[in-house]
């Protein structure tokens, strides 16, 4: 066993490692910021409902197509509003799983 606490090389090695630590939270960083700037797409009821959200889970717009608006069936028109967001939302996790996966931190994302 080497001194301070048991790292082998000494500090020289404790500090090689936070840096290493450092690096890898900057690069954590960017790669969140890349993901957040991603627009997302997803539509539903073959595109009378399209929404548009970012890689951070913001949803930035809702179109709906007038012909789906119809006032005695409400509840298909919010199906397909909440079917898109959550299409939306999803893509936006599974984006940014991706991405971060390569950092390989168990329970992380």
């Amino acid at each position: 066993m080497g001194k301070f606490g048991g790292f082998p090389g000494g500090m020289g090695n404790m500090q090689n490692i936070l840096k290493q630590a450092q690096k890898m939270q900057k690069e954590m960083q960017e790669k969140q910021e890349a993901v957040a700037a991603k627009e997302i797409e997803t539509s539903a009821g073959g595109g009378a409902v399209v929404v548009k959200a970012t890689g951070d889970k913001v949803i930035k717009e809702i179109n709906i197509k007038p012909e789906v608006v119809d006032p005695d069936d409400v509840e298909m028109l919010q199906d397909l509003i909440l079917t898109a967001v959550n299409e939306a939302l999803n893509k936006a996790d599974s984006m940014l799983q991706a991405e971060m996966g390569q950092f390989n931190i168990p329970g992380m994302f």
